[in-house]
């Protein structure tokens, strides 16, 4: 089972966002993908109760200890494993970070978003652990991309070569319990998603497997007993 925690010292740059996304990317990909919501505000166990499609599994951590709760998630059958965690220096995000095999820091491209990114990289730094950092809410058509970039040279990380643009489209979705990729399948913010999952798997240890046959159809609605098998069912969602 691969893992990948999605960390950030600052909140509000989209951590849940991009951990529903790659979730469903994951999904498309053919992975039977989870999510474990480690953050007490819930945000993705919420999305999960608007949400038709009952893949991907979501399993919030309550009291559970992460690693009682990655092995339900594994016991169920999970191939792929997002942690979404809290925001600021808490303890759960190191144990997030070391339980994983790899881990994404979610910034906003703007200096108060940039100035958190240091304590979260040093976290990484001392596991010694692959990651990687996504930039999310970027504004379109503006330097403060460039000179984002620009100034995370200094942690020594990879920067996802794809930024998020924050499009209207993404909160939309997830009132509707859907992720971009499938309420605007083939949009500019559906390809994003898709070229930030590409880059993410190349820094999961073990590497992923490109083998697996895409089959993954949103409308399904299989049982939550275990983590759905993708198949070609159509739900109401779909009619």
């Amino acid at each position: 089972m691969q893992i990948l925690s999605i960390l950030a010292r600052k909140g509000g740059v989209g951590k849940s966002l991009v951990a529903r996304s790659l979730a469903v990317q994951a999904l498309i990909d053919g992975r039977k993908a989870a999510i474990l919501d480690a953050d007490p505000q819930a945000t993705i166990v919420s999305w999960g109760r608007r949400r038709q499609p009952s893949a991907p599994f979501i399993l919030g951590l309550g009291n559970r200890t992460i690693r009682d709760a990655l092995s339900e998630i594994a016991g169920r059958g999970g191939e792929f494993v997002l942690i979404d965690t809290p925001p600021h220096a808490q303890p759960i995000i190191n144990i997030a970070a070391e339980a994983a095999n790899a881990s994404l820091i979610i910034t906003g491209p703007f200096p108060e978003d940039l100035e958190q990114v240091g304590p979260v990289a040093s976290i990484i730094a001392a596991l010694g652990k692959p990651a990687g950092i996504v930039l999310n809410k970027a504004a379109p058509k503006t330097t403060a991309l460039s000179l984002a970039r620009a100034a995370l040279t200094t942690f020594n990380l990879p920067v996802c070569p794809t930024a998020i643009a924050q499009l209207v489209g993404h909160p939309y979705a997830s009132a509707e319990g859907l992720c971009i990729q499938e309420r605007e399948p083939g949009s500019k913010a559906a390809a994003e998603i898709a070229a930030v999952w590409d880059w993410a798997k190349t820094i999961l240890t073990p590497p992923y497997d490109p083998t697996i046959t895409p089959s993954y159809d949103p409308t399904i609605t299989p049982s939550r007993r275990s983590i759905p098998t993708p198949s070609r069912r159509r739900s109401r969602q779909a009619a």
